[in-house]
């Protein structure tokens, strides 16, 4: 409660409903001479959050809410009125459209009504006294802190150098989405190493962004090669965000759901194909979407606003050498010039450049400059991506720096995927040492920018790190092979990192004459741990077979599969109840169906690809649609467990079988039993 006689007032409203009651009020207020600030800008300009808003509501002591959908979906008006609330301003809600939703941080018995044209003068009169007496509402429990912050947000990088007009420009950005569409997409987008990640991490925790997300702030890294389970993660979500945790319902329905409720803002990292970021999108008028990507296509095709990422500017290039090399800006010799040049403003080679040069003396800097500058790359030259020169230059003579037996341990790891995490039972096997040597070298590398630590001692490659040494690998054919080995082994070396040597050795076995693949298993084989299960003979399926990667994600036997027509997904049907759609390409699985509630035996899909028909133990069939993964309609008639069904080749009907004896047709359309046959 404030003290009765304050005079300055700040105005929340938004501009596409409440600006014309907004200068009203200010009008009359100033006339009865209280000091009023309005952001006049946001009249005519955009809806951005600016420095003078901040300050206009730290100064002010009463602060006007004018509630309107407007102001209802706008980040602005959510920022300002929690801002408010939790500095202790009197915050009083004026009803400025009728029928309007009410934010539930705003909620009070009794709102000032302005809806109504006559009566303005009587409700001036009414807010008058609620000024005087600082009669204004008071915050709920649940918004007193700031928001939850979720799932595996990847710990600032070292060295990180603050960008806050960086981060306030895509904040305006994120703020603006264009019309409060059903998804409110941006993209962030940007070449390798030029910080995407670090700038979104920025972003998830401005106090701003905070304020305009009560509900909660999610963070999901995705990768080249995801290996989480989709469902898992919107399971995950939906519980942080608070909605229901229903086991009849599928998750994906559950998630869109709660989303449809909140005002949260989740950022998806690394997206690499728009099909890993479907599943996460929901309409939400209140809630935005971020994602970083390399690939502006997918900000296209998705409909996402775009944010480009910018190179470092020529004094934050410098400050991040500086920081990496443990100098101050004025300490850094005349040659860090040449360094800063060569480097191009990208931080990941500024950060490489900078840790190798950490404590170095003058002449050392001369030096690298001139490697950098003379650094032969025509031998790898066609196969780094567009626009990365700068990097695989500071790399290049990073990697030179060290010793030849540490070169040739970092260049083993261009047998690993991308995302592809290097746990120590990895490491020590590709590198023939124990735990202990594992992990300093793993440090080693991390200390010099080639590497990032991983969870419990291991380390992770860049995608350009990885880019670097699988360039560099002697015999590019071979890599394939090896690549192909593990890709088909993934899903076991995930959970078991050290069934690596077993695993990849036994799929190698057919190809032990090419050169390479026999060198690659005899160093894997003397770096094995003891004991392990050596194959002696091919009894795995190696790469190059029809077998291309397997579907791991059941939990029980797997009844059925049903292809798409276009050869691109796959729908299982398991004794787990559920159905996976599988998308063949990656090997991952986006969608689960789920809402039998017994077995599920068998599965058809429509020659549209669209659909898909589930059998069932549970005497039912289910019709779904593939692409939300919902449960259209339940064809329910069967006296028994259903056992198998086949769907006509126009797509309008299906046949099922049961353990009733009998089979039914079904008009897919409607639901309807057609006719039984008996």
């Amino acid at each position: 409660m404030v003290k009765a006689g304050y005079r300055r007032i700040f105005v929340s409203y938004a501009r596409k409903d409440g600006a014309e009651l907004a200068l009203r009020l200010k009008t009359d207020l100033t006339a009865k001479g209280f000091d009023v600030w309005l952001d006049t800008q946001r009249i005519h300009g955009g809806e951005v959050w600016t420095v003078e808003i901040e300050e206009a509501i730290d100064r002010a002591e009463v602060v006007l809410a004018l509630l309107t959908p407007g102001s209802y979906v706008s980040e602005i008006c959510r920022a300002e009125q929690l801002r408010a609330l939790r500095k202790g301003k009197c915050v009083i809600p004026l009803l400025a459209a009728a029928g309007c939703d009410i934010p539930l941080h705003l909620e009070a018995k009794n709102y000032r009504d302005f809806t109504r044209e006559g009566a303005y003068a009587g409700s001036l009169q009414l807010l008058l006294d609620d000024i005087e007496a600082g009669r204004g509402v008071v915050l709920s429990e649940r918004y007193r802190n700031t928001p939850t912050k979720f799932i595996s947000v990847p710990p600032t990088v070292a060295n990180y150098i603050d960008r806050p007009e960086a981060v306030r420009a895509l904040r305006n950005t994120l703020f603006g989405a264009d019309g409060h569409r059903a998804v409110a997409l941006t993209a962030l987008e940007g070449m390798g190493g030029i910080g995407k990640t670090v700038l979104a991490q920025a972003l998830f925790k401005d106090q701003v962004v905070g304020e305009a997300f009560p509900d909660g702030l999610v963070w999901i890294t995705v990768g080249r090669e995801p290996t989480r389970d989709v469902t898992a993660r919107l399971r995950e979500v939906t519980k942080v965000l608070g909605g229901a945790s229903d086991e009849t319902v599928a998750p994906e329905t559950l998630y869109r759901t709660t989303m449809a409720e909140k005002a949260a803002l989740i950022v998806i990292d690394d997206i690499w194909s728009k099909a890993d970021l479907d599943p996460f999108l929901a309409e939400s008028p209140r809630s935005r979407f971020l994602f970083t990507t390399r690939d502006a296509s997918i900000a296209r095709f998705s409909g996402a606003r775009e944010h480009r990422v910018d190179l470092l500017d020529a004094p934050q290039a410098r400050e991040l050498l500086a920081l990496w090399a443990n100098l101050k800006t004025a300490e850094l010799p005349p040659a860090a010039d040449d360094v800063l040049s060569e480097c191009g403003g990208l931080p990941l080679a500024l950060s490489t450049v900078g840790a190798m040069l950490n404590g170095a003396a003058p002449a050392e800097w001369a030096d690298t400059a001139e490697l950098l500058h003379n650094a032969d790359l025509a031998a790898i030259e066609e196969q780094l991506p567009p626009g990365q020169q700068s990097f695989f230059r500071a790399i290049d003579v990073s990697v030179k720096a060290l010793a030849p037996e540490m070169q040739e341990r970092y260049g083993k790891l261009a047998v690993l995927l991308e995302d592809m995490p290097a746990p120590l039972p990895i490491l020590e096997t590709l590198w023939n040492c124990d735990e202990a040597e594992a992990r300093r070298i793993g440090r080693r590398l991390a200390d010099r920018s080639l590497a990032q630590r991983d969870s419990e001692g291991g380390i992770r490659l860049h995608d350009l790190q990885l880019d670097y040494v699988r360039a560099r690998y002697p015999d590019p054919e071979a890599l394939d092979l090896i690549h192909g080995a593990v890709r088909l082994s993934a899903h076991v070396i995930e959970n078991d990192p050290q069934q690596f040597a077993s695993q990849v050795v036994g799929r190698l076995l057919p190809y032990r004459d090419v050169p390479a693949i026999q060198r690659l298993v005899d160093e894997i084989a003397a770096g094995a741990p003891k004991p392990w299960l050596r194959p002696l003979h091919p009894a795995l399926h190696p790469p190059g077979t029809p077998l291309l990667r397997t579907l791991e994600g059941h939990s029980a036997y797997v009844s059925g599969v049903a292809v798409t027509p276009d050869g691109k997904r796959a729908v299982s049907a398991s004794y787990d109840n559920t159905l996976k759609v599988w998308d063949l390409e990656s090997g991952r699985a986006p969608i689960t169906l789920e809402g039998h509630s017994a077995y599920v035996y068998g599965v058809a899909v429509t020659p549209d690809g669209k659909r898909a028909v589930s059998a069932s133990w549970d005497n039912t069939l289910k019709v779904w649609d593939l692409e939300t993964g919902r449960a259209l309609r339940t064809l329910d008639g069967h006296s028994a467990s259903v056992y198998g069904v086949a769907v006509t080749p126009d797509g309008k009907r299906a046949v099922s079988a049961s353990g009733d004896h009998t089979l039914k047709v079904w008009d897919l359309e409607t639901g309807r039993a057609l006719r039984t046959l008996d």
